[in-house]
């Protein structure tokens, strides 16, 4: 840029008047570009500026004191990220947005429905609303569905599912912890070790009756697929029972079967 102080025309003789308007046109032409920032005796409110040293583009602040920056002359959009953004101009480094911890404004959310989104919750705690009501958290314990959400799992067509649900009152919170394989033989159950340890175990019978009584236990009398006396136990059944034709029951040597 030329060497201009002011924008102001002093009077002088006509070749230096020239010089003066020739100086201004090109501060005009250039954005009053310079390789060091402009002094303040320079400059003007809303005034744009360009650093030739790391080319970057600024406006004059409303303080006169400094100025702020726009972007880079060198990279499409000034550095900035376009609305349309896209793969053609990805975002790098982290998008940091507003930390409200409103579930019924989220801080990420859409234009036609601004109450379903993201938030945070608190520190390291991040809420999922939906209809302007916290609806999941997700933290370092994992993941909590609020307000017994059910957890679903859809069918091929996601036209029906299944699904999880919790009880309408919880005294102490609780975890199950799942086992590790799969069962060893068909027809375990899951059974728990009364500390939340769930394992698999053979399927026991229970006493059932009328009313408060639990008289008459109750099995079946076929048995339709194979089966192994759990090692270390004994079984008993209430005969007759018929053992379908392919099907295996397997007593080890020190187990029993008893069918009374």
């Amino acid at each position: 840029m030329a060497d201009v102080t002011n924008y102001t025309i002093e009077n002088a003789s006509g070749a230096n008047v020239r010089i003066d308007l020739n100086n201004v046109f090109e501060a005009i032409q250039t954005c009053n570009s310079k390789s060091t920032d402009l002094v303040t005796s320079q400059c003007k409110t809303g005034m744009l500026f360009l650093n030739t040293t790391d080319n970057e583009l600024k406006v004059r602040n409303s303080a006169n004191n400094d100025f702020s920056k726009i972007g880079d002359i060198n990279q499409d959009h000034l550095g900035l990220l376009p609305r349309s953004g896209g793969s053609n101009f990805p975002m790098t480094g982290q998008l940091l947005i507003d930390d409200s911890n409103s579930a019924s404004t989220p801080a990420l959310s859409f234009d036609t429905d601004p109450d379903t989104g993201l938030f945070r919750k608190s520190a390291n705690v991040m809420g999922f609303s939906a209809s302007g009501t916290e609806q999941m958290l997700f933290d370092a314990n994992g993941l909590t569905l609020q307000g017994q959400n059910d957890l679903r799992f859809a069918d091929s067509d996601s036209s029906h599912y299944v699904g999880f649900q919790a009880p309408a009152t919880i005294g102490t919170s609780l975890t199950w912890t799942l086992p590790a394989t799969d069962a060893a033989v068909a027809g375990y159950a899951l059974v728990s070790n009364a500390s939340g340890t769930l394992s698999w175990a053979a399927a026991g019978g229970g006493a059932v009756g009328g009313g408060t009584n639990e008289i008459f236990w109750e099995n079946d009398q076929t048995v339709t697929q194979n089966y192994t006396i759990t090692n270390g136990k004994n079984a008993g059944s209430f005969g007759p029972i018929t053992i379908q034709s392919g099907v295996t029951v397997t007593v080890g040597t020190d187990e029993t079967w008893t069918v009374v």
